[in-house]
């Protein structure tokens, strides 16, 4: 459905909103940047791919493209474990504009972009500290969609030429616009729809400076809830090192178990070989002396190799026994130290990348 973009523009500044940038796909326009005078609020407007505005190449018009992610926000390698989506709506509040609110979603801009842009941008194609901070801005739009669940408002975080998005079905996308001159602050936009616009012109701009006060409000509940989260668990870093302490203490045991049990089963070899020897003394002395012959000296041997045989026989089941005790400690000893290390190692990481953050509030 063509529409007209000077039609659109003067609906838009007859309301003192300014379009500011337009982002395009093969010369339709995908968002534009708008700018409220009313209240020095900026949001982004996104036109559905039913609505197709053609807009000539300008300074102020972007190519983009659209970078390869999971719908869920998820990129690989997340540098740690990601809260259940209850836990974190029980954190991020979903914000009360007093509108009445409508979850009805039209086709997305991921089959626009499958129809008329077939190159993604793969996350291979971009630097290691952009992926990173990519990363990060999803976590944080994971999070934040909470805020915003069942309205037809969403958010975007923009970071550097990097545009981060909500759908309306509360999914996530990402576009680049290489000829952006970004900038490395990250920039929190609310969005809309082009038939939200329609809609919600008379309160627009109330809606979205209420939705971004709402942002602002559980984020700084939050940063209190969360710094005393943190000092909970910094009240247990004395019990850290007794944690420590006593698992080196039961790994030292299973060691020392394992040392005794193995000298026992090398005293028990030792033990079997010179059983063995005697065997083979016995049946090569009764088997070679000529003189030594008759029923009496047949008894004699059969009860010297009966005797030996059974104590031979103790030996091995001693040693099964001693096998399956050194093998049962091996394997506790060794899953032990495993999760150990790995606990620790993890935990390490964390920490580190905790102080690396927290380093950062210093340059703020």
């Amino acid at each position: 459905m063509p529409l007209s973009l000077s039609k659109l523009e003067k609906i838009l500044t007859d309301r003192g909103l300014l379009p500011k940038k337009f982002f395009v796909i093969n010369d339709l326009i995908v968002y534009i940047e708008i700018f409220s005078i009313i209240n020095t609020e900026i949001f982004m407007l996104y036109i559905p791919s039913k609505y197709e505005i053609a807009i000539s190449p300008d300074e102020n018009v972007y190519k983009i493209r659209y970078i390869n992610i999971s719908e869920d926000g998820y990129i690989p390698d997340d540098y740690a474990g990601e809260p259940d989506n209850f836990d974190i709506e029980q954190q991020y509040d979903k914000i009360d504009i007093d509108n009445d609110i409508d979850s009805t979603n039209n086709r997305d801009i991921a089959e626009y972009l499958e129809e008329n842009y077939n190159h993604p941008i793969s996350l291979k194609d971009i630097s290691k500290d952009d992926k990173l901070q990519l990363r990060e801005i999803f976590r944080q739009l994971r999070r934040l969609k909470f805020c915003v669940q069942g309205l037809k408002y969403k958010i975007c975080i923009i970071f550097k030429n990097y545009m981060c998005y909500i759908r309306r079905d509360d999914t996530f996308e990402a576009f680049i616009a290489p000829n952006l001159q970004g900038t490395l602050e990250i920039k929190l936009i609310i969005t809309l729809d082009l038939e939200t616009l329609y809609e919600k012109i008379d309160s627009l701009s109330t809606d979205i400076k209420t939705i971004r006060k709402g942002i602002y409000r559980v984020l700084d509940k939050n940063q209190t809830k969360n710094l005393r989260n943190i000092e909970k668990m910094l009240e247990q870093k004395n019990d850290l090192a007794i944690f420590s302490e006593t698992i080196l203490r039961k790994k030292k045991q299973y060691a020392s178990y394992l040392d005794k049990l193995e000298q026992l089963l090398t005293d028990l070899s030792k033990s079997e070989k010179r059983i063995v020897e005697k065997i083979i003394n016995v049946q090569e002395r009764y088997s070679s002396d000529t003189t030594v012959k008759g029923l009496h000296n047949d008894i004699e041997k059969s009860h010297k190799l009966s005797k030996l045989e059974t104590e031979l026989s103790n030996i091995n089941t001693v040693k099964k026994e001693l096998v399956t005790n050194i093998l049962n400690i091996k394997a506790i000893h060794e899953d032990l130290s495993l999760k150990i290390d790995k606990i620790f190692f993890e935990n390490t990481v964390m920490i580190d990348a905790i102080i690396k953050n927290f380093s950062e509030l210093k340059l703020m």
